[in-house]
């Protein structure tokens, strides 16, 4: 019987694993979908560009890809997903911002508000979280590449940059992140990551450690639902 119930373990852990796997492949799409209502062209729409490369990193075909793209212009079929920005307070007043792709408006709100006050957390009022972040773009290369005069090559392009243990962050307007990001190329610097992200203006330290595992808690629940794609604090 070990051996049964060892299989059945197994067996769970990679249904667990394809259901993520196949979430996140519906989120990507649906970001792709958003992104490409405004401006369905990525050389000139850099966000749609971004749900592009990171959905191609995670295996999205290109034939998928263009039919969503399509389908955002109302060239498919005429459902409609949207956006929307999500405000809240998490348990001691960290700041969260919960990015959704929905075709129900009204249910994902119930749902994240739902999840929010399991760990005693709330909404927030529109406009009362936002103006803690900026939206920016986001490169991330190794170390070993980062050479002072690499920061004076890109100064036109660069608002900031961080040095850390095995990698630099280096920080772009949205505008800038792939025209930052085509110069690196051709200097043949190896780019971990590129992506546009809500980074916090200020950062705020959780000692408590209580305090740390309920929203780790949280936020990896907000992650577990379909309409969920991205959630940022304003924590270190």
């Amino acid at each position: 019987m070990a051996g049964h119930s060892h299989w059945a373990q197994v067996k769970h852990k990679k249904a667990l694993v394809d259901k993520r796997k196949s979430q996140l492949m519906n989120k990507l799409i649906n970001t792709i979908i958003v992104c490409a209502r405004t401006d369905p062209n990525p050389e000139t729409n850099p966000k749609l560009r971004s749900c592009i490369e990171k959905a191609k990193e995670f295996g999205v075909s290109q034939e998928t890809i263009e039919r969503n793209i399509k389908k955002a212009q109302g060239r498919l079929d005429k459902s409609i997903i949207e956006e929307i920005i999500l405000e809240a307070y998490a348990p001691g007043g960290i700041a969260l911002l919960i990015k959704c792709a929905t075709d129900n408006k009204n249910r994902t709100v119930g749902e994240v508000k739902r999840i929010l006050n399991k760990y005693e957390g709330k909404l927030a009022e529109p406009g009362s979280v936002m103006w803690l972040f900026e939206e920016k773009g986001v490169l991330i290369i190794e170390k070993e590449n980062f050479k002072e005069e690499l920061i004076e090559k890109i100064s036109d392009y660069l608002q900031d940059f961080q040095i850390k243990e095995d990698n630099v962050i280096l920080y772009t307007s949205v505008e800038n992140l792939f025209k930052t990001k085509v110069f690196l190329e051709k200097e043949n610097i190896q780019i971990l990551s590129t992506e546009i992200q809500f980074i916090p203006k200020n950062y705020v330290n959780i000692e408590n450690k209580e305090l740390e595992d309920k929203l780790n808690k949280l936020i990896d629940e907000l992650l577990e639902n379909n309409d969920v794609y991205e959630v940022y604090t304003n924590t270190k």
